[in-house]
């Protein structure tokens, strides 16, 4: 099971993924990333510039991993989508 935390900070929000043995380092919040499972670098995301929408490069390194990296991929965008929501002022 894949976990994405919110965790409360003085300045800002911070999120966490709590996962068995998976760790991600890098920039999350603005797409580009390592994905590590016990250590070893599975994966690489990074996001792809001036195009329609937003989308991403996954560099997939272990196979067997291509279904959790593209998991973790589409969650951390809806988490920052949900952020962006909540950031933007309410229209009526």
């Amino acid at each position: 099971m894949l976990t994405i935390k919110k965790e409360l900070s003085f300045f800002k929000a911070r999120y966490t993924i709590d996962a068995a043995g998976i760790e991600v380092r890098g920039n999350w919040l603005d797409m580009d990333f390592e994905v590590l499972r016990h250590g070893e670098v599975v994966g690489k995301v990074s996001k792809e510039w001036f195009t329609w929408g937003d989308s991403y490069k996954i560099q997939i390194l272990k196979e067997e991993m291509e279904t959790i990296l593209i998991a973790i991929v589409v969650a951390i965008d809806c988490v920052k989508a949900d952020q962006a929501a909540a950031n933007s002022p309410a229209t009526y």
